[in-house]
């Protein structure tokens, strides 16, 4: 075998291992994680080392390096069944939950971004004191809010804005940090519906990783005991492809509205090459997503993330 299709042969079989590390569950460990979130970007990595062995005729390479694009491309499509009648219905209502990033000094984009989408109910993440002052103007358009910002090394928190009635909440400091959780009774529509707000911890640093665990497995008893339909938004932190993403959805009973609707990354906004979805709404079973989609680029390090809901 020829040295340079040692070397193809070498950089598919890492593809490879990168490309199926998301499926090692039983391995609890930082770095399988990180890992886990990239298949765009190996299914891109892919394409090319695809096109460097066709040119170099290493036929095995080839074929090899073939079937990772198709593989990680079908990953991030996501071609499963949608969880969801098409259409919006006139007892239908719209959830729009953005990270609105804690440096973001103009909000006039977001404002607008808001109007356009005209949400029922809206989450605003990664907030400051200084931010709700800025936000007024949208706050009083909505007749129930909630502003929680916690004492925290960020001192960042959460706006909650709803059209229907808040019945009780209650807040969450989880970390040193600030990340916040907010859970909220809403009658929407004269059903009561438990909407959970939160902003996971970063996993990026190796001790990050077990807190956000925590988290994960925390929320997932909460809700796999609610005996009510459940709505989560937020910015968790974590791609639909990590193990611990799975493992929340499995023990809490709860859908990615993403599903059947395609990629739609959120994160980082500004830088494509990197893209992946890290903000999420999800659903219990009861509920159903008419559509979900990403929002515009309102100035901030993530897209703001929607979805057309009902209730069963």
């Amino acid at each position: 075998m020829k040295k340079y299709n040692k070397v193809l042969l070498f950089c598919v079989t890492s593809l490879y291992l990168l490309s199926f590390v998301r499926y090692l569950d039983n391995i609890d460990y930082w770095i399988i994680d990180i890992l886990s979130h990239f298949p765009f970007q190996y299914a891109l990595i892919s394409l090319v080392l695809m096109s460097v062995c066709l040119w170099k005729k290493a036929v095995l390479p080839a074929v090899l390096s073939g079937f990772l694009v198709i593989f990680n491309i079908g990953t991030i499509i996501n071609v499963g069944e949608t969880i969801q009648a098409s259409g919006r219905t006139g007892s239908a209502f719209k959830v729009y939950s953005a990270n609105i990033y804690r440096f973001n000094k103009d909000f006039a984009k977001l404002k607008r971004d808001i109007a356009k989408e005209d949400p029922d109910i809206v989450l605003l993440i990664e907030v400051t004191p200084e931010n709700i002052k800025q936000l007024k103007p949208v706050i009083r358009n909505f007749p129930y809010h909630i502003e929680f910002t916690p004492v925290g090394t960020l001192n960042i928190g959460v706006i909650f804005l709803s059209k229907f009635p808040v019945l009780n909440y209650q807040t969450q400091q989880m970390s040193d940090l600030g990340n916040v959780l907010l859970e909220a009774i809403l009658d929407i529509n004269q059903k009561k519906v438990a909407f959970y707000a939160l902003h996971y911890r970063n996993p990026t640093y190796i001790e990050g990783f077990p807190v956000r665990k925590k988290q994960f497995l925390r929320l997932a008893g909460e809700v796999a005991d609610k005996a009510m339909p459940v709505i989560v938004a937020g910015d968790f932190n974590a791609t639909p492809f990590s193990p611990i993403f799975r493992k929340l959805l499995k023990i809490s009973g709860l859908k990615d509205s993403r599903e059947g609707f395609g990629w739609q990354p959120s994160w980082p906004a500004s830088f494509p090459p990197l893209w992946i979805p890290i903000d999420h709404i999800l659903v219990s079973p009861e509920i159903q997503v008419h559509n979900r989609a990403t929002g515009s680029y309102t100035g901030s390090d993530h897209y703001p993330v929607l979805a057309e809901l009902s209730i069963n």
